[in-house]
């Protein structure tokens, strides 16, 4: 057996060569070589998991073993992928599902008598994003009867997946939620001396849970949504991967439904699928 080590291993330039083309087959994710040090640090601790001395000696089980790589993969890629999210980030996209979104199913509703909607949160990290949209859903439909609203949040992380089921966060992951919404929407608990808050069951029950790899079609969706929010996802995606992904979703989406994506994205260049209205909000051309 390999002895334990206690110093930090460094990764060569081969061994980072086959770890961004093993990230990037499975996850679509392009790792710069700026991003070097970044996977040497965050994969050291596979390395220590596995008592092995050295990245040589980690990508050499990896090529070798096919059976070490399928089970190490789910591991390898949730240390990689940057899992930073906050409650209402880019608020303006909330105040969008507020003040237009919403209001216009409504509307289409009267016309169909269709109360369904159906939103997708691709890359939904530790929770704050869909317990967010939840939020805004229950403030815009609370006490309008008949509507049947679901929220699917996936990310190809398991580890944040299982984090964002329980809905607890610590009292400062909730700095930007107002204490009327705290009340509202979440309870309070201390354990510890540390406050911590855990999302109701009235929004809970909104969110389904799933591990989606956003490159693997079909997506387990089972019907169209009606939104997809696809926020800073798509940086770490090369040009072609990021066409291929704009049209996997334009294939999921309902008629002129909308697709969300982060402050510092576009699809200008990319895709011709989509009407662009404003504050990185699109809607599927039809």
């Amino acid at each position: 057996m390999t002895e334990f080590r206690s110093s930090i291993a460094t990764i060569q330039d081969s061994e980072f060569e086959y770890l961004k083309d093993l990230i990037y087959k499975k996850t679509g994710i392009f790792l710069a070589p700026h991003k070097k040090i970044m996977v040497q640090s965050r994969l050291n601790v596979r390395l220590r998991v596995h008592n092995l001395n050295s990245f040589e000696e980690y990508v050499q089980r990896l090529k070798s073993s096919a059976s070490f790589l399928e089970t190490e993969i789910t591991d390898l890629i949730n240390r990689i992928t940057t899992n930073k999210t906050d409650f209402f980030r880019e608020n303006h996209h909330f105040e969008f599902l507020k003040d237009t979104f919403f209001p216009y199913m409504e509307e289409e509703s009267k016309k169909t008598g269709n109360k369904k909607i159906r939103i997708w949160c691709s890359a939904s990290s530790t929770g704050e994003e869909p317990y967010s949209i939840a939020i805004t859903a229950l403030e815009f439909f609370g006490g309008k009867p008949g509507w049947n609203i679901k929220i699917i949040a996936s990310d190809i992380d398991t580890n944040v997946i299982q984090l964002a089921k329980t809905g607890i966060y610590k009292f400062d992951r909730l700095d930007v939620v107002s204490e009327n919404m705290k009340q509202k929407y979440f309870t309070k608990s201390v354990k510890d001396n540390v406050i911590y808050y855990e999302a109701k069951p009235n929004i809970k029950s909104l969110i389904e849970y799933k591990k989606i790899n956003l490159l693997e079609k079909p997506y387990p969706l089972g019907e169209k949504m009606d939104l997809i929010f696809c926020r800073n996802v798509i940086i770490y995606f090369d040009k072609p991967t990021q066409k291929q992904l704009f049209s996997n979703f334009e294939e999921v989406l309902c008629p002129f439904g909308y697709l969300i994506i982060g402050h510092s994205e576009t699809m200008f260049g990319i895709s011709d699928k989509y009407k662009f209205l404003g504050h990185t909000i699109y809607q599927k051309k039809v």
